[in-house]
């Protein structure tokens, strides 16, 4: 502007449109110090200002800090900003960001600042043709398409029929019936697209239906369902499954298992190159509520995460320190690593680090009372648990300090998992207990099933049940896995008739659960082989009656001494 030659270059004073003082300074400040400070409050103005007077690297750089403040508050606020601004990466991020949480904004409504009601007719529509919406039913679409529509019924109206035929009415069943008819009823749909709502019945539920639902208008709106003969692709969502995933050495692919239908499939590991497995012995794996799963390489600081819907990994933000023995859980936004040794000096680590899965970086907060080895690390509401076989404690993040709990009090420690907002443990094999952190006091249920052999026993909350897996070598160093079932009701656990047979994986494996998109993996039955000549499955049963007074422990978590109770404030 001011050395190019332009009218500007000539003024005594220049007036800057559009652009605040504050912004301007900030610029003015990179210019000469090649720094910039982007905060919430300012980043959109910093946006701006870069965008109109080419400051490429600030523009990207507050395109960056947008794309990774995604949330569920303000992903459609960053989707409209990066649409009107046409930065084509950023609107992608947050339109990808919209399908991936599409449900779950479908049932946010007002409580947002800007919502999906707040999108224009072409953003809607670009939004609601898109293939990756994860939905588990197509009427999450028309229902956004209703919300949209009555926000402002008036101006919106006439676009109703438009609207609707980004539904894909071919994928209602006889369950959606009575939302469908309910359609009907609303003044909109009655006065903007009858004859659309006419021909979805007519190609759902045939004349019967239609006729008795549908009195005949007195006017049309010439409007007209998509043709019949089209056949529109599920969306992604419909398409997702949740799996039991297993994992086993670093280099090796994952393989994802439906206990229940038995199929099969492989998810590719981030670690597969020889840089990588050379210095990685194993891994800690967790996974989020949006399904994402975060992979911590030991003993080196890398953490990895995994979309299911692109079926890819991202590398994040190294980790604070190097660690073997550890184990990583998921709570509110982050990710807490902890427990382990050095893997140089084989020092007992009491650190934890906490990982903010919005802003790519780490920090430590309140460490260990304890160092913990040969643990596990589980969530419950809004606290962490870590357990091993002689303590127990929990973090409450919100106050940054840990409780000490009642200790599990057993010889052996295998393996945990949260279940109904409980802590089933097995110990002693085959003992199995049961902590209740609201009573604060453990219980004992029924043992797990022994067969001979047995060299793993892995429990998992798979849908909404709780299941034992367990593992054996009969022969030739391949593994049969086998799959129980927990009956709470008849406190008894169940062999659910699948088994994968002899199975080539690594016989260290853990498992967990989580929805992947079996589209987007690849078959998994090369890990399988041919049935042989193998012992029984029946189990072993074995009697272990008499046991000792720790097998009725209970206690309260409430009753604490002054020793038990460690409190550290973090930096600011």
């Amino acid at each position: 502007m001011f050395t190019g030659g332009m009218y500007e270059s000539h003024q005594t004073n220049v007036t800057m449109h559009d652009v605040d003082a504050e912004s301007f300074e900030v610029l003015v400040d990179y210019c000469y110090t090649g720094r910039v400070s982007l905060s919430e409050s300012n980043v959109e103005r910093l946006y701006a200002a870069s965008d109109m007077l080419q400051l490429e690297y600030v523009r990207e750089a507050c395109a960056s800090f947008l794309a990774r403040r995604l949330d569920l508050a303000n992903c459609t606020a960053i989707f409209k900003f990066a649409d009107a601004f046409g930065h084509r990466k950023l609107r992608s991020q947050a339109q990808s960001f919209i399908a991936h949480n599409f449900k779950q904004l479908s049932q946010m409504g007002s409580i947002r600042e800007e919502s999906l009601a707040d999108l224009t007719l072409a953003q809607l529509l670009t939004v609601l043709r898109l293939d990756s919406l994860n939905i588990e039913h197509e009427q999450t679409v028309c229902h956004v398409a209703v919300q949209w529509l009555e926000a402002a019924p008036k101006e919106r109206g006439p676009s109703a029929a438009e609207v609707f035929k980004c539904v894909r009415w071919t994928h209602f069943t006889d369950k959606d019936r009575e939302y469908l008819e309910g359609l009907l009823t609303k003044p909109i749909v009655k006065k903007y697209c009858l004859d659309l709502m006419e021909g979805v019945l007519q190609m759902r539920y045939g004349d019967m239906l239609y006729k008795s639902l549908v009195p005949k208008p007195e006017s049309s709106s010439g409007n007209s369902v998509v043709s019949i003969a089209e056949n529109p692709p599920q969306r992604l969502g419909m398409c997702a499954k949740e799996m039991v995933i297993f994992f086993g050495h670093p280099r090796d692919p994952f393989l994802c298992y439906d206990p229940y239908s038995g199929d099969i499939y492989t998810m590719p590991s981030p670690l597969t190159s020889l840089a990588h497995t050379k210095t990685i012995t194993s891994s800690a794996v967790c996974v989020s509520p949006d399904h994402d799963i975060y992979l911590a390489a030991q003993p080196r600081k890398d953490l990895w995460v995994y979309k299911p819907a692109q079926n890819s990994w991202q590398q994040l933000a190294d980790r604070l320190l190097c660690r073997e023995g550890m184990d990583v859980a998921y709570l509110n936004g982050y990710i807490y690593i902890l427990g382990g040794r050095d893997p140089i000096t084989g020092i007992k680590l009491k650190e934890v680090e906490c990982y903010s899965v919005q802003r790519n970086q780490w920090a430590l907060v309140a460490p260990l009372p304890h160092s913990f080895i040969s643990f596990d690390l589980m969530v419950i509401q809004n606290y962490l648990y870590a357990l091993n076989s002689k303590r127990m404690f929990c973090f409450d993040p919100s106050h940054n300090m840990w409780l000490k709990c009642v200790s599990l009090k057993r010889n052996d420690f295998q393996e945990a998992c949260v279940f109904n907002d409980e802590i089933y443990c097995i110990c002693d094999i085959p003992v199995m207990k049961v902590y209740n952190p609201v009573r604060g006091e453990w219980r004992q249920i029924n043992n797990i099933p022994l067969v001979s052999e047995t060299n793993n026993y892995r429990i998992i909350n798979h849908g909404q049940k709780l299941l034992l897996i367990t593992s054996r070598t009969p022969q030739w160093k391949k593994n049969r896995v086998t799959v129980y079932e927990y009956d709470i009701r008849g406190d008894q656990w169940i062999n659910i008739g699948t088994t994968l047979g002899l199975f080539q994986f690594d016989s260290n494996f853990f498992c967990l659960s989580a929805r992947v998109y079996p589209s987007c993996l690849e078959p998994g039955q090369s890990f399988l082989t041919e049935e042989e000549e193998v012992p029984s499955e029946s189990s072993t049963e074995w009697d272990l009656g008499g046991f000792s007074e720790l097998d009725s422990e209970s206690g309260s978590s409430s009753s604490l001494s002054d020793d038990d109770l460690w409190v550290q404030v973090a930096p600011q």
